[in-house]
């Protein structure tokens, strides 16, 4: 079913993904070391993930690391602990295999069906993908970009030994594009991943033709032949974000199809948007009101270098400086709060969740 807002886990509950899932597959199956699965949020990168692992048939361990401690070495343990023991859970068999190579390892416990990692020693984790490198383990991290000071660093510092020394294949996700390629460090020579290839993989909204024929095919999947009028509102006002239009199938399915739960699915989404916004905005306590400042003049259509200017330095009475401006737009554009498109010589910026953007014009 498309209108399920859980991940997808088979490839015929995706739509219109099969080039990017071939192209993961392959990468997996080739044992590229390092694999980057970006896109904006709610595009379905997790879904795409988990059906790729689940086809590939390779043991795997996907950790998700939204809302994770970003300095924290004992969430990031926690999380991978937790990843780890719900693939052991479904595969006994797996764990009888490597008990006696994980129970040597200092700072892991056999426990049950699982193991209990100790966050104390840096070298735990290291030493317990190196135990399980011989089952040919795929490991994720989603959201990768949620994780950064020492425990971000640690992280990087430990794919890139095994990019150099093992064989284990990872896969890092990240929504927040130019905070994603902080992590693996692109530009910065003293970052731990510097210098090593990354096999890429973009996930795109959908376009006009497809959003349509995908909550066609949706209301279909249910039984229901949808008017057309309702799916191009839909469509004109959540674009081609799959994870919104999901939401408007869901909602539609359990209260009625008509204009108005166009409406509600903007209400509801609105506060998640929002809510994603806020986090952003309590890491940036002293810029909170510059970046708002911002954020409601683009999503008013005030979005050149020099109407924003003008927006900020009539909110705060005073001149603002050009490298102001540059670091404030640069901060939203690494989290793909917004995009910069060029024409010609001319430079605006625009709000990449239409959601957010009913939301910050309200």
């Amino acid at each position: 079913m498309y209108f399920d807002e859980r991940p997808k886990v088979r490839r015929e509950d995706l739509y219109d993904r099969e080039k990017e899932l071939e192209e993961l597959l392959s990468a997996i199956n080739s044992r590229k070391p390092l694999i980057l699965l970006k896109g904006i949020r709610r595009l379905g990168k997790t879904s795409l993930l988990r059906v790729a692992l689940n086809e590939a048939k390779l043991p795997h361990v996907i950790v998700d690391l939204r809302g994770v401690n970003p300095n924290s070495r004992r969430d990031l343990y926690l999380r991978f602990q937790a990843a780890l023991n719900e693939y052991l859970s479904k595969n006994a068999p797996l764990l009888k295999r490597v008990k006696d190579k994980i129970r040597l390892i200092e700072g892991v416990r056999i426990s049950g069906v699982g193991v209990s990692l100790s966050w104390k020693n840096p070298e735990t984790l290291y030493s317990l993908i190196s135990a399980l490198e011989s089952e040919g383990f795929v490991i994720a991290f989603d959201e990768v970009q949620e994780i950064r000071g020492p425990a971000g660093k640690e992280l990087a510092s430990l794919i890139a030994h095994f990019y150099d020394y093992g064989e284990t294949s990872f896969i890092l996700t990240g929504s927040e594009v130019g905070l994603l390629y902080d992590f693996i460090g692109i530009e910065n020579p003293n970052a731990p991943l510097y210098g090593r290839v990354c096999h890429e993989i973009e996930l795109r909204r959908f376009s006009r033709e497809h959003s349509l024929d995908f909550l066609t095919k949706g209301f279909e999947q249910a039984g229901i032949k949808a008017p057309a009028e309702i799916l191009e509102e839909a469509v004109n006002r959540l674009d081609g974000i799959v994870g919104w239009l999901v939401k408007f199938g869901v909602i539609s399915l359990k209260e009625g199809l008509d204009k108005k739960t166009v409406d509600k699915v903007l209400e509801e989404a609105s506060k998640m948007a929002l809510g994603e916004l806020d986090r952003f905005l309590e890491k940036r306590p002293l810029a909170r009101k510059r970046y708002l400042t911002v954020l409601h003049a683009i999503a008013r259509g005030r979005n050149t270098w020099s109407e924003l200017k003008t927006e900020l330095e009539k909110a705060e009475k005073r001149e603002i400086t050009d490298a102001t401006l540059a670091r404030l737009l640069d901060a939203l554009l690494k989290a793909s709060f917004i995009e910069k498109k060029i024409n010609g010589r001319n430079i605006t910026y625009h709000i990449a969740d239409p959601v957010l953007e009913f939301a910050l014009r309200r």
